[in-house]
């Protein structure tokens, strides 16, 4: 079971990777490029897919990429770092940044598989710079971020139970 995670992203980091998202749908000719986490969740989605229709297509394509591993791991695998799917008139081809996030690019038939994973490579090894950068930033809030959002909860439960 992929774990949920509690990375808060900037603006800044957010226009970054969008610009990176953008950059690699126009080199690729591609459709849609996406970035998710792991479980599921999108962090950026730059092209044709609707920002409902990502949320439903990123939680499907974690859950392929969770079973590729099994599948690996059962063919004495590490694991596979890349899924390429092959469709009539689009294909996916996801691959694994760093170990928490997922590049998904969408492209039609008349972009070449080879391009594609060039780049890709080059977009996710940027990617994850940013995203370890953020790791780190963030690393030191995260726990007071929870904690605030925890004490603000509780303190709106607990003047709920006793108003007057």
């Amino acid at each position: 079971m992929e774990q949920l995670t509690n990375l808060v992203i900037s603006d800044r980091e957010l226009v970054t990777i969008t610009a990176l998202l953008t950059k690699l749908m126009n080199d690729t000719n591609a459709t849609s490029t996406m970035l998710i986490d792991k479980s599921g969740q999108v962090v950026a989605v730059q092209g044709s897919e609707s920002r409902s229709k990502a949320t439903t297509l990123g939680a499907l394509l974690a859950g392929v990429f969770s079973s590729s591993r099994e599948v690996a791991r059962l063919l004495n695998e590490k694991d596979f770092r890349s899924i390429f799917q092959q469709g009539v008139q689009e294909n996916i081809f996801t691959s694994m940044v760093e170990e928490q996030w997922l590049l998904v690019i969408i492209f039609d038939k008349l972009t070449h598989i080879g391009l594609v994973k060039v780049l890709s490579k080059k977009a996710a090894d940027e990617l994850g710079r940013i995203l370890e950068r953020v790791r780190s930033d963030t690393s030191r809030t995260k726990s007071s971020v929870i904690n605030l959002q925890f004490r603000s909860s509780v303190e709106d439960t607990i003047d709920l139970l006793f108003r007057d």
